[in-house]
Formats: C-alpha cells, sequence, structure tokens
C-alpha cells in the first residue's frame, strides 16, 4: 500500500534556495525508502514546485493558512485583555480548534460573509491531514524567537496531526534561540511527542531539546540536508575566487553599514589575491533578499532572478569555482562547506551567531566567524578573509570528511525514523483490528 506523506518545506514561496535544497533532498530521500509514495508539499508557487520537485504534488498554502487563522479567530478580542487573561483566552480557543472543527468552519464561514471576504473552509487543509500517513518537516530554522508567530504557528499544526494519530518527523532542523514565553511553552508541549528529529547542530540546538523535555533517543545532529547537493557538486580542484553572500533581513540584523564595513576590506583582499568576488544569491524573497544586498556591496547587479534560476544547483556551480566564501547567509556557508571551500562566517544577531556556531561545529577548521556587532577593524575583516583564501588546500580534505560523514548519517536517520513510523503505523493497526465492532 503506497504511503501519503505530507511536507512542511522551510520556503512556502520556494524563495530560498537552501530551503529548495533541503525539500528537494528530503523528497529523495523519502522517495528512496518508500518508492510508491505520493508526496504533498505545502507551497504558494505551485509552478516553482513543479520546476525543483516535479514528482510532488502541491498543497495551496491558502488551504493551511485558512486552516491555521481559525486558530484565533477571535483576536481583537483577545488582544484587548490582560496577558495572563489573553494567554488564557488564546489557550482554550486552541482546544476549540482542535476538538470541534465543524463548529469553527461555521465560525469561520459567518465572519466571512458578514466581513464580505472570500471563504476558504479550515476542513481543507484538515481533511489533507487526516488522510496522510506521516507529516514531514523538511529542514527549517523557524523554531526561534526571529519567527516566533510562525514557529508557535507550525507547532499548533504538529499537535493537530498527532491528536489525529498522524506521525510527525522532523529532518534538519535548527532550533532556537527560544525565550518567547509562548512559544517555549509550545515547543515544551508538542516537541517532546514527535516520533523523531534530526538536528543541523547540536551545538546549542541540542542542549535547547533537552532542556525542553525531549527525550534524547528521539534526537539525532545529522548536519544540514542540503550537504547532499552541495557534496555532488564539489569540483575536482579549489577555484580562485571569493563568493559573497550578504542578506538585508531584520532577523539577520545586516544594513547599510554592513556594507560600508566589509567594502574596502573585501577590494583589498580582491587585488592582493588577485582574484573576483562572485555574487552568491541564496534567497530571493522581497523581505530578505540576497541579489539586493549583493548589489549594494559588489556595486554591480546580481542578473539573476527567480524566475531564472533553475535549482540550487545554478548556485552551488557558482560557489564551485570559490576558494572561500563570505557570506552572511546559513546556506551561503553550507554550499561552501559541503564542497570543501572555508568560509567566514558573519554574525550581527543572536540568531545568526546561533547558526554560524553550529556550522563551525560541524564542519571543524572550516569557519572564521566575524561578529560585526563589535568594533572591527579593516586590517582584522581582510586578514581574516586572506587567510581563510591561503589556508584553503589545506582544509579541503578534512571538510570533505566532515560533509560525508553528515550525508551518510543523515541518510541513516531517514532510514531509522521511518522504521519508526512503519512500526507506528502497524501497532496503530493491530489496537484498531482488536476493537469490538462499534467502537
Amino acid at each position: 500500500m503506497s504511503k501519503h506523506i505530507i511536507v512542511e518545506p522551510g520556503s512556502l514561496g520556494c524563495h530560498n534556495m537552501g530551503d529548495v535544497a533541503m525539500m528537494q533532498v528530503a523528497v529523495e530521500r523519502i522517495m528512496q525508502f518508500w518508492p510508491s509514495a505520493q508526496v504533498e508539499i505545502v507551497t504558494s508557487r505551485p509552478d516553482l514546485l513543479a520546476r525543483f520537485c516535479p514528482s510532488a504534488k502541491p498543497i495551496p498554502a491558502e488551504e493551511r493558512h485558512a486552516w491555521l487563522s481559525a486558530r484565533d479567530l477571535a483576536i481583537g478580542l483577545r488582544k484587548k485583555l490582560p496577558p495572563s487573561l489573553s494567554r488564557l483566552f488564546l489557550s482554550l480557543t486552541r482546544v476549540v480548534w482542535l476538538r470541534l472543527p465543524r463548529v469553527i468552519d461555521l465560525a469561520v464561514r459567518i465572519k466571512a460573509r458578514l466581513l464580505h471576504r472570500e471563504f476558504t473552509s479550515p476542513e481543507c487543509f484538515r481533511r489533507r491531514l487526516k488522510s496522510a500517513d506521516c507529516l514531514v518537516v523538511s529542514g527549517m530554522g523557524v523554531l526561534n524567537d526571529a519567527f516566533a508567530d510562525s514557529a508557535v504557528a507550525l507547532l499548533d499544526e504538529l499537535e493537530a496531526a498527532l491528536e489525529i494519530g498522524i506521525p510527525v518527523v522532523a529532518f534538519g532542523q535548527g532550533v532556537g534561540p527560544i525565550s518567547d514565553i509562548l512559544l517555549v511553552e509550545r515547543a515544551r508541549a508538542v516537541l517532546l511527542r514527535l516520533a523523531f528529529i534530526s538536528l543541523r547542530e547540536g551545538y546549542t540546538g541540542l542542549p535547547l531539546l533537552e532542556a525542553l523535555g525531549v527525550p534524547r533517543d528521539k534526537v539525532v545532529v545529522t548536519g544540514d540536508d542540503a550537504i547532499e547537493m552541495a557534496f555532488r557538486y564539489k569540483p575536482s580542484s579549489l577555484g580562485n575566487e571569493i563568493g559573497v553572500s550578504l542578506r538585508f533581513a531584520d532577523y539577520a540584523g545586516t544594513n547599510h553599514e554592513t556594507v560600508g564595513t566589509l567594502s574596502g576590506p573585501l577590494n583589498e583582499v580582491a587585488e592582493t589575491a588577485k582574484c573576483s568576488l562572485i555574487p552568491i544569491p541564496i534567497s530571493f524573497g522581497e523581505s530578505d533578499s540576497d541579489v539586493r544586498a549583493s548589489e549594494k556591496l559588489l556595486g554591480h547587479a546580481c542578473r539573476v532572478s527567480l524566475e531564472e534560476v533553475s535549482g540550487p544547483e545554478d548556485v552551488i556551480r557558482l560557489i564551485a569555482s570559490c576558494r572561500a566564501v563570505v557570506t552572511g547567509s546559513y546556506h551561503g556557508g553550507v554550499f561552501a562547506l559541503a564542497q570543501g571551500i572555508p568560509i567566514i562566517g558573519l554574525i550581527q544577531s543572536p540568531y545568526y551567531e546561533q547558526k554560524f556556531k553550529g556550522l563551525e561545529a560541524q564542519f571543524p577548521g572550516g569557519c572564521r566567524l566575524l561578529d560585526l556587532r563589535t568594533p572591527l577593524s579593516s586590517e582584522e575583516i581582510r586578514d581574516n578573509i586572506l587567510s581563510a583564501f591561503d589556508s584553503a588546500d589545506k582544509m579541503r580534505e578534512s571538510l570533505l570528511a566532515a560533509a560525508a560523514k553528515q550525508i551518510e548519517l543523515g541518510r541513516e536517520t531517514y532510514r531509522a525514523a521511518f522504521r519508526m513510523v512503519e512500526k507506528a503505523h502497524q501497532s496503530h493497526e493491530l489496537r484498531e483490528g482488536s476493537k469490538e465492532p462499534g467502537f
């Protein structure tokens, strides 16, 4: 019997090539272990999903949004309450959302009619979820304070799946930092119920999950799923360019001042090393555009749009021509290190501090981290980039070995997780078969 798998990807709009690479590898591995599986992926860009994962079927993100929005129909009233009562009210409405879907559906229908809005039934997505054999959370970094609202919504979705008996597995997750009170409460209540969680890194993610009460035997540190795709395109020898990936986004802490800090040292390094600076766009989103940041930093257009990118392979091939990569984007670092290329990671927020320190732990010796929140001279920045450039040959084999180890561990984790899912289904079928008629 073929399995029905729903995948929650890191990027609903397929605008981030790191998230797309993780999604593609996840689908490959799912099909490897369940060759006849029907895979459905939540997306707001079915056209791009068809390009990146042609074997998967799209689930309209609008259906998911309508379902999740119904958790808090009286949000206007809740916001007028004191914080303690507001949280209690939210908990009560969440229980109604979970337990009384027909009531919620009717309430949404009435509200849409009163406000003259288009109606999408919350039941559409719920029905899809009920028909699934497994819900897979593909690699993402949403479970943290920077995306607290999205993280809580995801956790509510996972809880709803668990409540109706759907096993949930999460692969390649970046977790933390988490201090938001509501997010801590939801993470503590939901994550320990997942069948399996694999982490991108164990530097901060693992201690955080342990503090949240997630059993250690449910967690394994595998590295990022996208490592496998980048490793396939590793060059036979290192290039001679320097890749530059910068992101303008609130969660990254990067701004126009960052451009001024980096511009001089980068141009000095290019002149000294007699190399070119290559823009490496990872995200093409409106709110976190690497293309816009590259144009500001390097003084020339990246000349690549999302519609022109055939897939993460395009970005990975750009990096393959490099000898070192200066990056303020996490997957700019992943794609480089997985090809044996050292990186200089730029830190300007707690979110990226955790990301890059985790990556540093996964690829020992391959990362030089520059904390731009503290005063750094142009000479310090220049010397760090030159040091990575000059030592690249010495680091290559150890970085490739680290990548190969993480790839194998990742594959084995998928295999083990799906064995657990199979056992869970068999146990469920046995319990259902032993019930008396009428139960």
